[in-house]
C-alpha cells in the first residue's frame, strides 16, 4: 500500500512539478518569451480539427474539460490530483503549525484561431495547490519551456491522426 501511495505522489510531483524554468542566474521567463513557447502554428486553417486534437490530447492526459466553445477557438480544462504526505512530514506540519496541501490542480486554457492560412494554438498551465478546507495555498502559471514542448509534440501527433481520420 505505501508503495502505492508512493508511486501515486511521486507521479503527482512529476506530472505537476514542472513550474518553473528558473536556474541559477536566470530570472522567470518574459511575457514574450512565454507567448513564444505556449504558441504553436499548424499548416491549416480547420480550427474544428484543431481543437478536437486538442481535446484528444487533454482527455488522454486525464483532463477534465470544462468547457469548449468552437465560435470562441477556447476550450478550458483541468486535472485534479490528491497529494499525499508521509506520518513524519504530517507530524513535522503539526508541529510548526504550517498548512500542507491536500490536492494539486493543472488548469488549462487553450486559445485556437486563424491567422492567414494556418491555424494557431496558445495554450496556458495553471498549477494550484489546495489545503484541506478547499482553499489555494498557491497558484503558479507554469513557465518551463520544456512543459508547452512536450505538450504540443503531443498536440502534433493528435492533429496528424486527425487529418489521416485515424
Amino acid at each position: 500500500m505505501k508503495r502505492g501511495l508512493t508511486f501515486i505522489f511521486l507521479t503527482a510531483v512529476v506530472a505537476f512539478g514542472c513550474v518553473s524554468n528558473d536556474g541559477p542566474g536566470q530570472g522567470p521567463a518574459t511575457q514574450l518569451d512565454m507567448r513564444h513557447f505556449q504558441t504553436r502554428s499548424y499548416a491549416t486553417t480547420d480550427v474544428r480539427m484543431a481543437m478536437k486534437a486538442m481535446l484528444n490530447v487533454l482527455q488522454d492526459l486525464g483532463f477534465m474539460v470544462n468547457s469548449a466553445d468552437a465560435d470562441l477557438g477556447l476550450i478550458t480544462a483541468e486535472k485534479w490530483a490528491n497529494i499525499e504526505h508521509t506520518k513524519k512530514a504530517v507530524k513535522r506540519a503539526q508541529k510548526d503549525e504550517v498548512p500542507l496541501a491536500a490536492s494539486v490542480v493543472l488548469e488549462c486554457t487553450a486559445n485556437v484561431s486563424v491567422h492567414g492560412d494556418q491555424c494557431r494554438v496558445r495554450v496556458t498551465f495553471q498549477k494550484k495547490l489546495l489545503g484541506t478546507n478547499g482553499a489555494v495555498m498557491e497558484a503558479r502559471v507554469v513557465d518551463d519551456a520544456a512543459f508547452y514542448q512536450e505538450f504540443f509534440g503531443k498536440v502534433d501527433k493528435s492533429i496528424f491522426l486527425q487529418r489521416e481520420g485515424i
